[in-house]
């Protein structure tokens, strides 16, 4: 098998697995969850709106929340799990991914994808590290209690990037679609907000 054939077929199977995990997203109705959003509205002074789409056949929860002149979007649909999303103007090049060690994750391993080690064997059996800034990566897991959260909440995707159409970073949470605690909920919140925090405090962000 030549090189380019190797790569397509090498492709081939990391786009399966990406597809049965898209098609493994089972429909969950959260539209009984609006109570609970519009209290946690409430408790930080957010804005909450339920969407739908055209044919009225999937809902969309959102909840707008500003923290320290930024702002923490909470997001959550019948068929795509809770995510957490803060745009950020950061004043260098720093970007990160944190994801479950799941089945594409370890093939991405096997070509030789980047999986930087936090010391902490817990932590990184389970998550796969990926950064431009590995150093700023490590101190950003071991500020404010991070990682433990990541690890206590079992968090599936923390991600930065930059974003060329919009000019700046955006910062993305993606927990799971069985997440209806609201003291868990809080508790998430509560670590999107010391996120901010470190950006704040190291000086590294804009605004």
């Amino acid at each position: 098998m030549n090189e380019k054939s190797k790569q397509k077929t090498e492709t081939d199977e990391i786009n399966v697995f990406k597809e049965i995990f898209i098609k493994g997203q089972i429909y969950k109705d959260v539209y009984s969850k609006k109570d609970l959003w519009q209290e946690l509205a409430d408790l930080f002074k957010g804005k909450f709106k339920i969407k739908q789409t055209i044919s009225k056949d999937i809902n969309s929860l959102e909840l707008e929340i500003q923290y320290k002149n930024h702002k923490l979007l909470l997001t959550e649909t019948d068929t795509k799990p809770l995510k957490f999303e803060i745009e950020l103007s950061l004043n260098q090049k720093f970007e990160f991914n944190i994801s479950w060690e799941d089945s594409v994750e370890r093939i991405l391993k096997l070509f030789g994808q980047q999986d930087i080690k936090t010391g902490d064997k817990e932590f990184d059996k389970k998550y796969l590290i990926q950064s431009n800034n590995p150093d700023l990566t490590s101190k950003f897991l071991n500020s404010g209690q991070l990682k433990q959260t990541i690890l206590k909440h079992n968090i599936y995707l923390l991600n930065l990037e930059y974003s060329e159409k919009n000019e700046s970073y955006k910062l993305m949470t993606v927990k799971d679609r069985n997440t209806k605690n609201k003291e868990i909920i809080i508790e998430l919140i509560n670590f999107e907000f010391r996120i901010i925090d470190f950006f704040i405090n190291n000086k590294i962000i804009l605004s």
